[in-house]
Order: structure tokens, then sequence, then C-alpha cells
């Protein structure tokens, strides 16, 4: 009689079925969604561990190991599509994590088998997960890359690459090359901490001299940039006093550059800008990844 009436009055008593989750309050469920989702914002994997999930989440963090060595050791990031694409994965897959962790917590899903001694497990697990997010790191993967990404400081390329332009560079271009006539390089020289963009006209053995209405020859034929990609936003600047040069035969071991903006730049024309040799020159701009007109993004830089 006393059981049955226990059995009446109490019926949440009985026991759940094997495997079957018991959510809580909405608030503490909410709660721990956010809080996952905060984790795996900040480090892959890590709300999939406070979630219990350790192996999913020691996979996530050795993917983001993978992916990372990849970007470093291939070219993908110094085309301007696989870089796109690169990108939009990227956010997409730390989307889908931070989505995972933060589902998971809310719907307080069945967590994972126990893992061998939890503790010590656990602990390596978000260790790797750290060093999954600092190895290999963005200035190690732009060094083996040789990704490098500018903004342009001035008007001295244009229309080719004009102020306020953003390329993306190859740093490891002349690793194992000389840069040859017509390149547009990238300068590192002691009269600024900003890299001078410049395009190679000269190189060792050239005769470069001035030539009619501020024009420069180049074993005799007038030097003319290609045509831009796109639109470039500029203005010719009209009236502007042109740098008066000797004729001179490139030095062995140097380059002779100039600015396509011949009005307006600060190129070996002018006896206070270095001399230009290999050691100096530090890549070769490849893309616009951004500019001020639209129809120049994604444009090749020749």
């Amino acid at each position: 009689m006393l059981s049955r009436t226990l059995s009446d009055v109490s019926p949440t008593l009985t026991s759940a079925p094997p495997g079957a989750s018991v959510p809580g309050p909405a608030a503490l469920r909410w709660k721990k969604a956010t809080l996952a989702a905060v984790l795996s914002f900040l480090l892959n994997g890590m709300g999939q561990l406070y979630n219990r999930q350790p192996r999913k989440a020691f996979v996530f963090a050795v993917i983001n190991v993978v992916s990372g060595l990849f970007l470093a050791h291939t070219r993908v990031l110094l085309s301007f599509w696989t870089m796109t694409i690169v990108v939009f994965m990227e956010l997409l897959w730390k989307v889908w994590v931070i989505r995972d962790a933060a589902w998971v917590a809310a719907l307080n899903k069945k967590q994972e088998s126990p893992v061998p001694v939890p503790r010590f497990t656990y602990s390596v697990i978000a260790a790797i997960i750290v060093a999954g997010a600092l190895v290999p790191s963005p200035e190690y993967i732009k060094k083996a890359s040789g990704f490098g990404a500018f903004k342009i400081p001035s008007a001295s390329m244009c229309p080719t690459v004009c102020l306020g332009d953003r390329l993306i560079a190859d740093m490891h271009a002349y690793n194992t090359q000389l840069p040859k006539r017509g390149d547009i390089v990238l300068i590192k020289v002691d009269l600024s901490e900003a890299l001078f963009t410049k395009r190679v006209i000269g190189v060792p053995g050239d005769l470069v001299a001035p030539g009619p209405k501020g024009a420069v020859l180049v074993n005799g034929q007038p030097f003319h940039p290609p045509a831009p990609c796109g639109v470039p936003k500029w203005k010719k600047n009209e009236g502007s006093e042109l740098p008066d040069f000797q004729p001179i035969t490139v030095p062995k071991g140097t380059f002779f550059v100039v600015g396509d903006n011949l009005d307006n730049s600060f190129d070996s024309r002018i006896p206070e800008f270095p001399r230009v040799t290999a050691d100096i020159i530090r890549g070769r701009p490849l893309f616009f990844y951004w500019s001020p007109t639209a129809s120049r993004i994604g444009c090749s830089i020749h």
C-alpha cells in the first residue's frame, strides 16, 4: 500500500533510459552553449573539449596544424583566386567549429565514451589545441610561403600601382634568380622603413639616357610602361619638373629602376637614390587584393 502511494505521487523518480540526455534549465544550457562557442572562437577544438568530446577536439587540433603547414609550404596564397578560396574556407571552418560546440552544449548531447586517465588526457589534448593554434604561427606561414601584403603609400608607380592600392607580393621571387628588365620589384633602402615599389628598366650593360620631353631611353628606345590593369584612380601631374640625369651604362651587379609615373618618382635618375643591388631587392608584387577602384581587384601586376 505504501509502495503504491509513493509511486502515484512521485512518478518523476523513475529512472531515465540509458544514454538519454537530461536537459537542464534553459538558462543553464544557453550559458554552456555561449561558453563553448567563445572557447571555440578563441581556440579551435577547445569548445569540443569543454563538451567532453576529447577525440573530436584532438582531430580539430590536428586539422589546424596540417592546414597551417599546407599554407606555409605551397603557393596557394600567392594567387588571387586560391587565396580567396582559402580565406572563405577558413572562415567557413571557423563558423562550423563554433556552431558545433555551441549546438552540442545547448542540446546537452551525449558525451564521448570515457578516455584513459581523464585528467591527464584532457590536459594533454588542451596543450595540443593551444600548440595547434600557435604552430605554425602566422609569421612562420608568411615567411615560409613568401607571402607579403602591402598598402601603397605613394603615386610614384601610377598608373600601374597607385596610392591606396593593396597588393600581395612574392617575397621569395628573387631568392634564386635576378630581376629581368621590366620587372616590378620591392626595394628596401636605408632612407625609409617602407619598401619602395619600382620598375627595373636597366640591367647590367644597358645604356639608360634622358630623352625628349622627359622620356627615358633604354638602349636608344623610349621606355613606356605596360597598360595598367583596370581603371586606376589617378591624375597625371602636369608641368612637373623632371629630374635631369646623365646617360649611364648600368654597372655590373646593379639595376636602374624608375617609377612608372616618371613625372613624380624618386628613383635611379636622382643622384641621392641608392644604388640598387640584388641584396636590397625584397620581392615582386603579384596582384591587387584591394583597390579604390573595384575593376583592379584581383588584377595581376605587370
